[in-house]
């Protein structure tokens, strides 16, 4: 009957700096495989062209489910995040030093 709710952290907050490298981040994910659709299909031709883009957009979603296990915190993994959300997560945790833990604080807290 007394049950513990799962904590859902939020999002961290991101400095300016941060920001602009999640920004930097996701239009490279959406234009490195636009881009390189377009110059394979001016090269070899537009079926290879679209087939490479089909490609260079599966790879994109395998790097983000990556990013996702590894960054998102284990009791959101059934949440569906959006891709901006998941590089917020990568950028907070590994590229900015921005992320402490409210789990640990909850943890130290019930003690």
């Amino acid at each position: 009957m007394n049950e513990t709710k799962p904590i859902i952290e939020l999002l961290p907050p991101l400095s300016r700096r941060c920001k602009i490298i999640v920004t930097l981040l996701r239009i490279a994910f959406t234009l490195v495989p636009i881009l390189l659709g377009i110059w394979f299909g001016v090269e070899f031709g537009w079926l290879y062209g679209l087939l490479l883009w089909i490609v260079a957009i599966f790879a994109g979603l395998i790097i983000l489910s990556k990013l996702k296990l590894a960054y998102v915190p284990l009791n959101q993994h059934e949440l569906s995040h959006s891709a901006m959300a998941i590089l917020k997560w990568y950028a907070a945790k590994e590229l900015c030093d921005e992320y402490t833990p409210s789990n640990q604080k909850f943890s130290e807290a019930r003690r």
